[in-house]
Order: C-alpha cells, then sequence, then structure tokens
C-alpha cells in the first residue's frame, strides 16, 4: 500500500503541470474557468489513481503510463482553448520539459542516498522542483501571457519547439541505469553540473524569446510612429505651401485687378473673361486644405487617408468634435485613428459592384471621454482565431486592431468591433481621466 500511494503521489505531480499549462491560455478557454479548473483537477486525481494502480500491478517503468495519458491529455488541451494550435504545443511540450527536471530530481535523491531507503525524500524532492517551476511562472505570468498574445512569435513558435523537445528527451536519457556508476569519483558533481546546465540553457532560450519578440514589436511600433509622424509632417507642408500660394494670390490681386479694370475701359470683353478664367483656375488649384477638427494630429491623419480613399474612388465623411486640448497623446490618437482608417480604406477597396463609402465620426463628451467610430463596407470576408482578428491584408482589419485594443486598455476605455456581412463597424471609447 505504501507504494502504491508513493505512485500515486508521484502521479499527481501532473496537475501542477496542468496548471502551468492552463495559467497562460485562461483568458481564452472555451470552458468557463470555474468549470474548467475543478473538472481538470478531479480529472487529474482519478488519473493518477489509475496510473498509480497500473504501475503497481504491471510493474513497468513509471514513464510508460504517463506518456500513454499524454496523448488524451494533449488533444484535450488543444480542443479546450481559442489558441493557436502552434503556441498551445509550445507550451504543453515546454511544460514537459520543466517537470522532466521534476523526474530527473527523483533519481538524483536516489544517486545521494540509498536506492532502496524510504519513498518520502524523493517524492519530496519532485514537488519541489515542480511547485518551484510553477511559482516561476505564477512570477512571470504577465510576461508569459504577453508573449504569447503577440502575433510576432507565430514564426518562432513553428520550429523552437523542439528545444524542449531536446531537453525533455535527454533529462530522460540522464536516468541512471545503476545508480552505484554515479558515484563513482567526479561522475556525481559532472551529473549535477550538466543538469543545471540543461536547466539554465532552458530558461535563457525563454528569456531570449520574450526579449525578440519585444524588440520586434518595439521595431514595429517605432516604425508606425515614424509613419504616423510623416503623414503630420506632409499635412504640414501642404498647409505651408498653402499659406505661401494665397500671400501670392493676394499680391498679385492688386495687379490683376488693374488689369481686368484696363480691359473693362477698352472693351476687350474676351480678353477680360480670359483673365477671370485662368485667375479662377490658380485659386482652384491652390484650395483650402480641408479642416475636419481643431486638433491639428488628427486632423493630418484624417486628411491622408482621405486623400488615399479619393485616390480609390472611395467616399470619406468626417465628422468630428476633437479639439486640440486633450489628455491623450498625439501619437496614441493617431495609432488609434491610423489603425482604423488603415484597415478601413484596405477593406473598402476590396469591395466590389457597389459604391465604397467610409464615416469616421469622433466626439469629445462633457466627461472628457473620447468617441470614435468608423463604419466601412468589405467584401464579406473576415478572419479570426478565437476572439482575435487575423490580418487579412489586402482586405484589413488585422494586427492594428490588436494595437487599438492595447492604447485602449491603457486608457481605461473599451472597444467593439463588429460586422453584418457589408459592413465592418468600429467603436473606441477613451478616458482623459
Amino acid at each position: 500500500m505504501s507504494e502504491l500511494l508513493f505512485h500515486i503521489l508521484d502521479y499527481m505531480t501532473i496537475l501542477p503541470a496542468a496548471v502551468m499549462c492552463v495559467l497562460p491560455v485562461l483568458d481564452h478557454s472555451k470552458i468557463k474557468p470555474r468549470v474548467l479548473l475543478p473538472v481538470m483537477s478531479a480529472a487529474i486525481i482519478v488519473s493518477a489513481v489509475l496510473l498509480g494502480i497500473i504501475r503497481e500491478l504491471l510493474a513497468v517503468n513509471a514513464n510508460a503510463p504517463l506518456f500513454v495519458f499524454l496523448v488524451p491529455a494533449a488533444t484535450l488541451y488543444f480542443m479546450a482553448f481559442d489558441v493557436k494550435k502552434t503556441k498551445l504545443w509550445f507550451i504543453f511540450i515546454s511544460t514537459m520539459a520543466v517537470f522532466s527536471f521534476g523526474g530527473l530530481a527523483t533519481h538524483i535523491v536516489k544517486a545521494m542516498t540509498d536506492p532502496g531507503s524510504e519513498f518520502a525524500i524523493e517524492l519530496l524532492a519532485k514537488w519541489l522542483v515542480s511547485l518551484l517551476f510553477l511559482l516561476g511562472e505564477i512570477v512571470f505570468l504577465k510576461q508569459l501571457r504577453w508573449l504569447l498574445e503577440n502575433d510576432n512569435i507565430n514564426a518562432v513558435c513553428r520550429f523552437i519547439w523542439a528545444v524542449p523537445v531536446i531537453v525533455t528527451a535527454a533529462n530522460i536519457y540522464m536516468i541512471p541505469q545503476n545508480y552505484a556508476n554515479v558515484r563513482v569519483g567526479r561522475i556525481f558533481q559532472l551529473y549535477i553540473m550538466v543538469e543545471a546546465l540543461f536547466a539554465v540553457f532552458f530558461i535563457v532560450i525563454l528569456i531570449m524569446l520574450y526579449r525578440t519578440a519585444k524588440a520586434i514589436t518595439d521595431k514595429a511600433e517605432s516604425e508606425q510612429n515614424a509613419r504616423l509622424l510623416g503623414i503630420q509632417a506632409a499635412q504640414y507642408e501642404n498647409l505651408k505651401k498653402y499659406m505661401d500660394s494665397t500671400a501670392r494670390l493676394r499680391h498679385d490681386f492688386i495687379y490683376m485687378a488693374k488689369t481686368a479694370q484696363a480691359l473693362a475701359a477698352n472693351g476687350k470683353t474676351a480678353e477680360l473673361q480670359k483673365l477671370l478664367h485662368d485667375y479662377g483656375t490658380d485659386i482652384d488649384s491652390n484650395a483650402t486644405p480641408p479642416k475636419y477638427c481643431e486638433h491639428t494630429a488628427l486632423n493630418a491623419i484624417t486628411a491622408y487617408y482621405a486623400s488615399e480613399a479619393k485616390e480609390a474612388a472611395i467616399t470619406l465623411t468626417a465628422r468630428l468634435n476633437v479639439s486640440q486640448n486633450i489628455i491623450i497623446s498625439d501619437y496614441e490618437l493617431c495609432s488609434v485613428a491610423g489603425n482604423i482608417l488603415d484597415n478601413a480604406v484596405a477593406a473598402a477597396r476590396e469591395v466590389k459592384g457597389r459604391p465604397a463609402q467610409i464615416v469616421f465620426v469622433a466626439d469629445t463628451k462633457p466627461n472628457g471621454d473620447l468617441y470614435l467610430a468608423v463604419s466601412n463596407p468589405y467584401n464579406g470576408i473576415i478572419k479570426k482565431t478565437g476572439k482575435k482578428f487575423t490580418s487579412t491584408k489586402s482586405g484589413g482589419h488585422g494586427i492594428g486592431l490588436e494595437s487599438v485594443k492595447a492604447i485602449v486598455d491603457k486608457n481605461n476605455g473599451y472597444c467593439n468591433f463588429h460586422y453584418d456581412g457589408k459592413t465592418f463597424y468600429s467603436e473606441i471609447m477613451l478616458r482623459q481621466v
């Protein structure tokens, strides 16, 4: 009975492993967490009892029934969460790698002590290592969730899973066949050092993955910021040209008026008409840049996408009531507006057979909240992974919306993206308090 209890408690370390798999993706569960967690815990306890009985009755290696259990466990895991399978596989196989260190800890204890001694110390070592890794995940859970939410690591996850596979295989290979051999000379010290290096190697790989994704994201944000600044600079340049041209027109008006007076006095009607026509054309070519609102940065980015829409024969109607004196930074406001307008124009370009019209509305409420809404036609194709929109470029509505959500969360606001088969709606509220 004591051996059976040991085997059951040994397999019970599946529970903290399952928690490590679930915590990073809990927000994407298809099952409510208050239902998922108790059911998962009960299923693992029952499984641990069955695995312990099988191991005791058949006298098989501890890993044999465990690997059989992992197949249905992995299948259910992939079915329970709305996350890309490459990411779920990386989490699952990484958790196996982490808990292989706990399994090896039991053999290290056996090598240090009498292999026929009580099981309690071995079991305690395995649980301590397992719980230590679980604690580490809890401490860095925010960074891990950010990493999994970030689409920049999709390509990396397709091949980096090989690292935890190698670590797991190496730990299994490191299980001693004869504990007496481990205690010969300096072999035990080398054994411990190699295992420590494996653990450090795996942790460094995870840190590098996070820092790489962070660097890629920061670079993308910098490029977006530079693009927004470029749009504003172009609009300011257009405004400067307009001011210069109107100053010239005011200067030339005196001479034009005198010429027109002379032509009229001499009865040269045709020449007078041509003079007035040419002057009117000159004025039209230097038309006033559009002014949608008092906020210069938002006005600039709206003018830019209005110009983009016009070139694509798309009507963009903007009704903006946003003053210059708002708390939200120019970058955040223009990032939100730029992303949804960019998606709207891209999606409207794909619409065939009917007029395309985009409506952009922004309004500052008396309490300081800023509301933005965009409606645009689209070709009926929407790509989503779970609750997230994925990039369709050229159809729009892709990764930019995740950037919008991040800014909205930072400003304690909310956003809602929905569609009805013909029109895509983006509704955003940003708080200024």
